[in-house]
């Protein structure tokens, strides 16, 4: 084990190994928030590797009778070089992993979706099921934490969203990068799209601001969402989870961000809010919201400190709760979390205690 990697198990080990403990200040830790719900929160700690030092951005979804789920698991930490630019330690990025959800805190046959060596950074998970029930993955990829990567001109220098068939032995076969909007940029960024089924039309989720759905040989459909400022505050608003369907509405989950700080002796950090709307059937309007986060990311949850190549801190990964996938089953919303870039769980809830929470738009 490299130095650097030492340091990280020693001075963390209470991060990738969190107490559940009541905090005595400022937002509660991830149970906490779950419990205040009338959910609750399970970590996933069985059938991960041990080697690596944070497991997170997890997605779910309900597949032939199987909870699937898909993650991104970090090897070794960051560290920043003299320009600041920051870097993986040993240059190994993240990998996307899947496998299957047992006991909400098990998985099952774990393997990465994609096998073959590469040299991109492989973030941010989805898992969609297309209408003729295949199961699909989409992932971004990146080039900008490779201490090597100088070329500037590298399409996927700035993130990018790759997508692919998931085939009978987990793994993503038929990737290409879809010409949507900006994803053929050179040093433009693509990420966040949630892909969903609406019948017989597999259409994606594309922007929250306006709310903007794609649908190959339509026309994009354009739904003002000028309310969420309400509770965003008019911060940078993302796409969390796909629609589900709740009946006679879509539920949909989006995150906001915006820099924080516990008091002004304290490192400022990026602190992540989670937050609900629902879309009528016919995908026209917004019908309802929370006016009030959902989650808050917490430094309850503690927050794991880059360094540079010699261990000097730099900066902190963001504090975040961030589902990329959920469903409801029997009346339940189960929703997959990733806390502080750090740890993953399941967060289970009445989807009535869910729905309790918004308000008529």
């Amino acid at each position: 084990m490299s130095t650097q990697h030492h340091r990280y198990h020693t001075a963390y080990s209470y991060v990738t190994h969190p107490l559940k403990i009541t905090p005595e200040k400022g937002v509660p830790n991830i149970y906490k928030q779950a419990d205040d719900l009338g959910g609750s929160f399970v970590r996933i700690n069985r059938g991960l590797d041990k080697n690596h030092v944070a497991n997170f951005s997890p997605s779910i979804i309900k597949h032939k009778g199987h909870t699937v789920i898909a993650w991104r698991a970090q090897p070794e930490p960051f560290c920043f070089r003299h320009d600041m630019k920051y870097f993986y330690y040993n240059n190994t990025p993240t990998e996307i992993y899947i496998g299957q959800l047992h006991n909400d805190d098990t998985i099952l046959a774990a393997r990465k979706l994609r096998s073959k060596p590469h040299r991109l950074s492989y973030e941010d998970p989805r898992l969609f099921l297309t209408p003729d029930d295949e199961l699909y993955g989409q992932f971004v990829t990146s080039s900008y934490a490779s201490k090597w990567d100088t070329n500037k001109s590298v399409m996927v220098k700035s993130p990018k969203v790759c997508v692919g068939k998931i085939n009978e032995f987990g793994e993503l076969v038929d990737a290409l990068y879809p010409p949507v909007g900006q994803n053929h940029v050179d040093g433009k960024a693509e990420k966040n799209w949630c892909f969903f089924s609406d019948k017989d039309k597999l259409r994606l989720l594309y922007a929250t601001v306006p709310v903007t759905i794609k649908t190959p040989g339509e026309k994009d459909i354009r739904i003002n969402s000028d309310c969420l400022k309400t509770v965003t505050g008019g911060c940078p608003t993302f796409n969390s989870t796909a629609p589900i369907d709740i009946g006679d509405e879509w539920l949909v989950f989006f995150h906001w961000k915006h820099m924080a700080m516990e008091d002004f002796n304290e490192r400022p950090y990026l602190m992540y809010h989670l937050g609900a709307y629902c879309l009528d059937k016919n995908l026209t309007r917004i019908t309802r919201m929370m006016k009030e986060p959902m989650f808050s990311g917490s430094t309850n949850d503690e927050l794991i400190t880059w360094t540079d190549a010699v261990g000097n801190p730099v900066s902190k990964q963001p504090a975040c709760i961030l589902p990329f996938g959920c469903f409801e089953e029997d009346y339940e919303l189960v929703m997959s979390l990733g806390v502080n870039d750090s740890f993953m769980g399941i967060f289970r809830c009445d989807m009535a205690n869910i729905l309790s929470l918004m308000d008529a738009v």
